[in-house]
């Protein structure tokens, strides 16, 4: 083959490749352009939704869109009947723990449902806008305790567990607890339930219109009613939401949305949605969540 039609070939090959490549090239270089035109204020968004048993990778991005500079302000995004006492407890302090050290306004938003330890973590919010027909509170803790002793005792089934310790089966669906570990499981509830009480006040101590016998005692409220006994700051919708976060964040122009990286999908499956997702929880955290709380054996977990 002669050096031209080498040349040739070489100059189509380039040719097509520009004119693959340019569709990409020209709308990355429009958006970057359009960002700096636009000059859009950043407002980082996390999602918790469905029930919550490890909110180790929701502090992680919370700790990142902190103490990213660019990002002016963060938008709580709640949907959860509740989860674990230990989680929530674990995100409600790390929220509090940055806001001090950061003082970047973080919003809570309420759609639908933010019960028990999901009101536990967006509690440490600044400001918590929710619709008037949502569900709020629930503040409460309890240990589920199925019993099928009855069962296996009609179907002539004989169970019993070599152990150690005398209260190392509490819980255990197929053994009886004593009085004693009885005693032992209302205490730590009791505990659980007195520091889930006082870190809600801590939270929200100047804003809550009402003593805790009112507010902490399992009962659920609409937004409307939590409105009015200081559990949240304001009924409204996202309209409202955008406009207290330009406020508190001192934003005059648009706002740029910025999600947390999303995870692999495999590993969603285990995990649950993004923090950024809207989409419901994944098949295996509900399995997982449960089974936790109605087939307890060895161990007892306070729920929320």
């Amino acid at each position: 083959m002669s050096q031209t039609s080498s040349n040739w070939i070489r100059n189509i090959f380039f040719l097509l490749l520009i004119v693959q490549l340019a569709p990409t090239v020209i709308q990355t270089v429009k958006k970057y352009y359009d960002e700096i035109i636009s000059a859009k204020t950043k407002v980082g968004i996390i999602t918790i939704k469905g029930p919550i048993s490890d909110t180790s990778l929701h502090a992680q991005h919370l700790k990142t869109f902190f103490e990213d500079e660019s990002i002016k302000a963060i938008l709580l995004k709640v949907d959860s009947p509740g989860g674990f006492a230990g989680a929530s407890a674990s995100l409600n302090y790390v929220i509090r723990s940055l806001k001090a050290t950061h003082h970047k306004p973080i919003i809570g938003w309420v759609q639908n449902v933010c019960a028990s330890g999901g009101y536990y973590i967006i509690a440490a919010a600044d400001h918590i806008i929710a619709t008037p027909l949502s569900c709020i509170g629930s503040i409460g803790v309890y240990i589920p305790q199925l019993q099928l002793q009855d069962m296996i005792e009609k179907l002539h089934i004989k169970y019993d567990a070599v152990h150690a310790g005398k209260y190392k089966t509490t819980g255990n669906p197929l053994l009886k607890n004593t009085p004693e570990q009885n005693a032992m499981l209302q205490q730590f509830v009791d505990d659980t339930y007195k520091i889930f009480a006082q870190d809600i006040l801590e939270s929200r101590r100047t804003l809550l219109t009402a003593p805790a016998e009112v507010w902490a005692d399992g009962k659920i409220f609409t937004g409307q009613r939590a409105l009015e006994l200081g559990l949240i700051d304001q009924v409204g919708s996202q309209i409202d939401v955008e406009e207290i976060i330009k406020e508190h964040a001192h934003i005059t122009n648009e706002i740029a949305w910025v999600k947390p990286p999303q995870q692999p999908h495999w590993l969603k499956f285990f995990t649950g949605a993004d923090d950024d997702s809207d989409s419901d929880h994944s098949y295996m955290t509900t399995f997982v969540h449960t089974l936790m709380n109605y087939i307890s054996t060895q161990n007892t977990q306070p729920t929320l």
